[in-house]
């Protein structure tokens, strides 16, 4: 009986003891730790990490110093005070909110990153959009790209790098949003139009896309185009659209002189004809 007690008592000092060597461990371990995130956290926040130089690229529209002024980003701090200004910065090593801050202030931007380029730069890098063509509503000159987003607001009325899109009605816009029609296909039916046209070009000497004006997308599913201001060409629905073109084409050159003004309507009958306009 004694000697069970003994080893009783043998068998608790020794749990004691092995509890008390893994306390220690513990601690040891907790206290290098404590020792590691605190050499890291002094290291990052040394003048090795002041940022020297924003670099910025992709940009054509914009001045770079336009986009770093949005982004709020300069010079002369360390660069992780700046990611820890916003804590998830630091996890996902990139300023997720000054990307926002400039994506949703300056229209043409489609997308943007920004992230450190260590030890003393930051990268912006941005891609822009390419302006497509002019949206005519209301006596307002909206300047679109071809997914629809809004760049800004023309003051110039006449301007001729563009073609208009007219007889169509938005129901709202906002600078660097997705333009929202009334009729949700405007976009992809103007784009087929456009597509077919610049293809039909390519096989041609007499190109037509840079002498189109406007296109009126108000009847769905059709379309009605003038060409340099003075020839209005019903195409209709966009069956066989490729061959009308091709027809046009063929009247443009050897038919239309250069000051006529009139219409083609492919909407009357296979074969069309040019109605000039009476002055």
């Amino acid at each position: 009986m004694n000697n069970n007690r003994k080893r009783n008592i043998k068998t608790t000092k020794d749990k004691k003891k092995k509890k008390y060597r893994f306390r220690i461990r513990r601690l040891k371990k907790l206290f290098i730790f404590v020792l590691i995130v605190t050499a890291v956290v002094l290291f990052a926040r040394s003048s090795l990490f002041i940022v020297d130089n924003i670099n910025v690229t992709g940009n054509k529209k914009y001045q770079a110093n336009e986009i770093i002024l949005r982004s709020g980003l300069v010079t002369g701090q360390n660069v992780f005070k700046m990611l820890g200004e916003k804590p998830k910065n630091l996890f996902t090593l990139k300023f997720e909110d000054k990307e926002k801050a400039v994506s949703t202030s300056m229209p043409y931007i489609s997308s943007i990153s920004i992230r450190p380029s260590l030890p003393k730069s930051i990268k912006i890098k941005v891609t822009e959009r390419t302006p497509f063509c002019i949206l005519e509503n209301k006596g307002t000159n909206l300047l679109i790209d071809k997914q629809g987003y809004a760049l800004e607001i023309l003051k110039n009325q006449n301007d001729k790098k563009y073609f208009k899109i007219i007889g169509n009605s938005l129901d709202s816009f906002k600078l660097g949003q997705e333009v929202k029609y009334k009729n949700k296909d405007t976009m992809n039916d103007l784009i087929s139009f456009c597509n077919v046209l610049t293809k039909n070009d390519k096989d041609s000497n007499q190109k037509l896309y840079n002498k189109l004006t406007a296109v009126n997308m108000s009847d769905p599913g059709a379309v009605t185009a003038v060409f340099e201001n003075r020839i209005t060409v019903k195409f209709g629905d966009m069956d066989n659209l490729n061959y009308k073109i091709n027809f046009f084409r063929q009247l443009f050159v050897n038919n239309i002189t250069a000051k006529q003004k009139g219409t083609v309507d492919f909407t009357t009958g296979k074969h069309p004809y040019f109605a000039p306009q009476s002055n």
